[in-house]
């Protein structure tokens, strides 16, 4: 796991550089910072973070061994995973998978219209947050 201090380090170099974090995926072995912009992030932009990020990295050694580090963009079909992400997608359609089964079904794709603290509505159904096992736009 991602400590804080780690983390919050890692979005203050990426807002520095012009970009936002979307997302960071951790296991023991690799790190994957998904990064943004408006218009879209271009290959010099991950290999502009990748590089401030190791250096980070490198002083603050949060690995036991060795470790890979990869900068992406969230891409087009973008996992959802927070308010914010499913609050961005709303009007683009999504695939979604649930927990627990809403009218015997458990995955829903449509189009996103709305989204609150607590839930989310997909076509004509509605989903609570707390029951999403996982989400992406499915656009293409």
């Amino acid at each position: 796991m991602l400590d804080n201090s780690l983390k919050d380090d890692i979005f203050m170099i990426v807002e520095s550089l012009g970009l936002s974090v979307y997302d960071i995926e951790m296991t023991r072995k690799k790190i994957t910072i998904y990064i943004d912009k408006k218009g879209g992030v271009t290959i010099n932009d991950c290999e502009t973070v990748s590089k401030n990020i190791s250096v980070l990295l490198d002083v603050k050694d949060p690995f036991p061994s060795s470790y890979t580090l990869e900068v992406s963009s969230p891409g087009i079909n973008r996992k959802l995973k927070t308010k914010d992400h499913f609050s961005a997608a709303i009007g683009k359609k999504c695939l979604i998978h649930t927990y627990f089964p809403i009218d015997n079904r458990n995955v829903f794709k449509g189009v996103l219209k709305t989204c609150t603290d607590k839930d989310i509505v997909i076509g004509e159904t509605k989903i609570e947050l707390d029951n999403v096992k996982k989400a992406r736009i499915d656009e293409v």
